[in-house]
């Protein structure tokens, strides 16, 4: 790797035993953030710093990154120097004496739209170009992870014998198929129109969402398209993470099964439900199907 230069050979050593068992990109993860705490800490010996130097760290983090990116780093620092106590490279682990940056898991009202700002978003779709449209549209449907929109090919989406589509997600153990809303496939279709592709879509290898130089488009895209999305429907205070919550929690207000909504969202446990029991009563208090039944979801009349 291109940075290893910024620690010791010993300090290398120690960290490629450390992550030997790691996947290729967990590791350079964990290698990112270790490296990022040497330069900024500006230690000589990651084995010999102390823990004022440590809580100092944490503490220039948290004026920079976000509450969930200072808890991974801390997490990933405090794994690392507990590897090099266990096996005896040193005497305390100082990330013990550090208090952990947390991230509540419980989600408020902060965190998701009501039906009627879904709608205010709807309604100001048609300002953005056909592929953006597409994405926005695609994240309120599915609830699905950005990085999991960014990897769809044309040849994950599906259409049943009576005209049902859906769209393969995630990878390995998460991966699942999800049914589209009609009104998401309409707009793929147009986006086809738009960008000159043909009327029949031949299951390829090919990204369905790219650039203007037909790359693949990334998660760093995706939030600016959301950001201005939500810029001009007038709900700057919402981000992407905020639609997957959303659908989440008004399909549990709903009624939805734990089970079900585990699947659709590729939980690794049904009790991430939990997370929302304070939100619903925030949402909406109309009983209404969230994406297919009910004629208040502007989304239904497209």
């Amino acid at each position: 790797m291109e940075e290893n230069y910024i620690l010791s050979n010993k300090e290398y050593e120690i960290f490629q035993l450390f992550s030997i068992k790691m996947t290729p990109a967990t590791k350079k993860d964990y290698l990112s953030k270790i490296i990022l705490f040497k330069e900024s800490s500006k230690v000589e010996d990651l084995l010999e710093v102390t823990k004022n130097e440590c809580r100092d760290f944490i503490s220039s983090i948290e004026e920079e990154y976000a509450l969930s990116t200072c808890e991974k780093i801390f997490s990933y620092l405090h794994s690392f120097y507990a590897f090099m106590k266990r096996e005896k490279y040193i005497e305390i682990n100082p990330f013990t004496f550090v208090k952990k940056p947390m991230v509540t898991r419980e989600k408020g009202k902060k965190d998701v739209l009501s039906i009627q700002e879904i709608n205010k978003l709807i309604d100001s779709l048609y300002k953005l170009n056909a592929r953006d449209r597409l994405i926005m549209v695609f994240l309120v449907t599915t609830g699905c992870l950005l990085n999991e929109l960014v990897k769809v090919k044309w040849k994950d989406l599906i259409v049943d014998e009576e005209d049902n589509f859906y769209v393969r997600l995630g990878q390995g153990k998460k991966e699942r198929v999800v049914k589209l809303h009609p009104y998401c496939f309409k707009l793929i279709e147009s986006y086809r129109y738009f960008s000159g592709l043909s009327e029949i879509i031949i299951p390829t290898d090919e990204y369905i969402f790219t650039t203007q130089k037909s790359q693949s488009i990334t998660d760093r895209n995706v939030r600016l398209i959301v950001k201005k999305a939500f810029e001009m429907a007038g709900l700057p205070q919402y981000s992407a993470k905020d639609l997957r919550h959303s659908y989440a929690a008004i399909s549990l207000m709903l009624g939805a099964d734990k089970e079900d909504i585990k699947k659709q969202l590729g939980w690794s446990d049904k009790y991430y439900a939990i997370r929302y029991k304070h939100v619903l009563n925030f949402v909406d208090s109309e009983s209404i199907d969230y994406l297919l039944e009910k004629d208040n979801f502007k989304l239904n009349k497209k």
